[in-house]
């Protein structure tokens, strides 16, 4: 499923099928035990500073809702379960991998006997259990997880340091869904009210940093933890600066304020390909899974009938984005998959850039310049509506301005829209648009249920655009009970071909992301989606010169 509502803005997981896993000796360890960013060279000290391309609303993990939160909080937390640079699920907090009954209805779970939260207190079964009821609490906004144990019967507590989760019926993505179960505090979090509870600005976690202040607006700044139960980081801090401009980020980058960032396609191609720049940072470009896309709310009076929504797509040329704006570097897509991945309909070809056609259909389905002010409408309402765009992102300025122009062309009036990101997320969150610009990062598993199934529209999940196709309905319901991997692709072909037709989302691309990292960081290894959102990640990055040299960038 999508991820992070899991939104990042313009631009911003491969698809495996675990059908069961058992455990085995070779699991035992912990991965905490021996992080892939350890080796004998490394030293201890420093700080490094990321960037923020947006505030964070919450350090609490079941609340979480935007990619930005997610990168403070992979130090801030451990997961039970999560995934290598390898893609291979691993233990964390567990002590070893699950094991499956052969009907995939039981899976128990063994934590480590010597974990424990940043106030001392020790992490048990308990936590996890909590963490759990308050995902699938209804007074609990946790849109971002609570998709992942729709069917889930119940979670069973043996004891303090074993679970048994009960499926009610056999369920394909059960055990990423377990891997997204990162528990919190219940001695924490289980006082006051859970939404308003102060942790979520100054949060008790079990990872390998811990929290030491927030700034808002400004910074968000952690803290090796010295007594964390495995592998000690090397870096004494991590702080996360919010710039939210593209062109500030990258001026504070040139002048030591940020080690990390992710860069635009005219930046990286201009700005950051000087000797002297590239004397001080490594480039890194890489395609993980994430896609671009407009929303289309299928409530609005202009985007109810699919065939409007085809039409959209029709004039918006991203092949002139893909050219002008990326410099061929952009992979266009037809669907809601990671492109590389077997969930994806490779025959399936998007739709063509094509306003004659476009405006024929938006003639058929009745809106026409009735009144010859230049603008269609239909039933006395003018087509114009407005799109929504993160403000200081240039990728999203210009993909917006390029639909403005050709819809001009068409007789449509586009109102460009800059908001600010949480601003942003939480208009797209309730569905409360005409259009938006967004992007959607992927997950290992292939299901979309959260993203296009009709029961999962605002505030039930994250079908923002209120889609609703009782076929797509139907298979993504099956797609959710198949363990064969061949017919789970049959599926979700299927589910490509009819979201292709319906156009929800104007398909746009999927672009290499691009991140300059200061030369004085190392151990920088790379997952299946990146250098930060595996196991371990960034957690166990190190810096060759004076400790704290960072930290006065504050």
């Amino acid at each position: 499923m999508p991820r992070f509502a899991r939104h990042v803005v313009v631009t911003v997981w491969a698809a495996v099928l675990f059908a069961g896993c058992g455990g085995n000796d070779a699991a035992d360890q912990s991965a905490s035990d021996s992080p892939s960013g350890e080796n004998e060279q490394a030293r201890a000290g420093g700080s490094v500073i990321r960037r923020l391309e947006s505030e964070c609303k919450t350090l609490n993990w079941v609340l979480y809702t935007t990619a930005y939160e997610i990168f403070v909080l992979r130090y801030l937390y451990d997961p039970v379960f999560d995934y290598n640079e390898a893609s291979d699920m691993i233990p964390v907090l567990a002590s070893r991998l699950p094991e499956v009954s052969p009907d995939h209805l039981r899976v128990t779970v063994r934590l480590r006997d010597d974990i424990h939260w940043h106030d001392g207190v020790p992490i048990t079964a308990h936590d996890v259990k909590f963490s759990l009821d308050k995902i699938q609490d209804p007074a609990v906004p946790a849109l971002n997880k609570e998709g992942f144990f729709e069917k889930l019967d119940r979670l069973e507590v043996v004891d303090d340091r074993t679970l048994v989760f009960v499926w009610k019926e056999p369920f394909a993505p059960s055990m990423f869904a377990i891997s997204q179960l990162w528990p919190i505090p219940k001695h924490v979090y289980g006082v006051g009210d859970f939404v308003t509870n102060p942790a979520n600005r100054k949060p008790v976690g079990s990872g390998p940093f811990k929290f030491d202040e927030w700034h808002s607006g400004q910074y968000i700044s952690l803290v090796r933890y010295d007594d964390y139960h495995g592998q000690k980081a090397y870096l004494d801090r991590v702080i996360f600066k919010v710039v939210e401009d593209d062109a500030v980020a990258l001026n504070m980058l040139r002048t030591g304020e940020l080690d990390e960032m992710r860069a635009t396609q005219t930046q990286w191609e201009k700005q950051m390909d000087t000797p002297e720049f590239k004397a001080r940072y490594n480039k890194y470009d890489y395609y993980f899974p994430q896609y671009n896309y407009i929303s289309w709310n299928c409530r609005s009076t202009f985007f109810s009938d699919p065939r409007v929504r085809r039409a959209m797509t029709m004039l918006f040329d991203r092949e002139s984005i893909n050219t002008k704006i990326y410099s061929g570097f952009a992979r266009p897509i037809s669907g809601p998959f990671y492109v590389n991945s077997w969930a994806y309909d490779k025959t399936i070809k998007p739709w063509p850039f094509d306003p004659e056609a476009a405006k024929r259909v938006l003639d058929e389905v009745g809106w026409k310049d009735a009144n010859g002010d230049g603008i269609r409408d239909k039933d006395g309402k003018p087509f114009s509506f407005e799109l929504l765009i993160a403000h200081g992102s240039a990728p999203a300025a210009q993909f917006s301005q390029l639909l403005q122009e050709e819809c001009a062309k068409a007789g449509i009036r586009v109102n460009i829209r800059q908001m600010e990101g949480s601003t942003l997320f939480d208009r797209i969150g309730k569905g409360d648009f005409d259009a938006s610009l967004s992007g959607w990062r992927l997950d290992l598993d292939p299901d979309v249920y959260d993203t296009f199934h009709s029961t999962m529209a605002p505030p039930s999940g994250l079908n923002h655009v209120y889609y609703a196709n009782a076929r797509v309905d139907s298979l993504l319901v099956a797609g959710r009970a198949e363990f064969d991997p061949a017919r789970r692709e049959r599926i979700y072909h299927e589910v490509h071909q009819l979201i292709h037709e319906d156009q929800p989302y104007t398909f746009i691309n999927t672009v290499p992301d691009k991140r300059p990292i200061a030369k004085r960081i190392h151990g920088v290894k790379f997952g299946w989606n990146g250098p930060y959102d595996f196991w371990p990640g960034a957690s166990y990055w190190w810096v060759d010169d004076a400790p704290g040299d960072a930290a006065s960038a504050r």
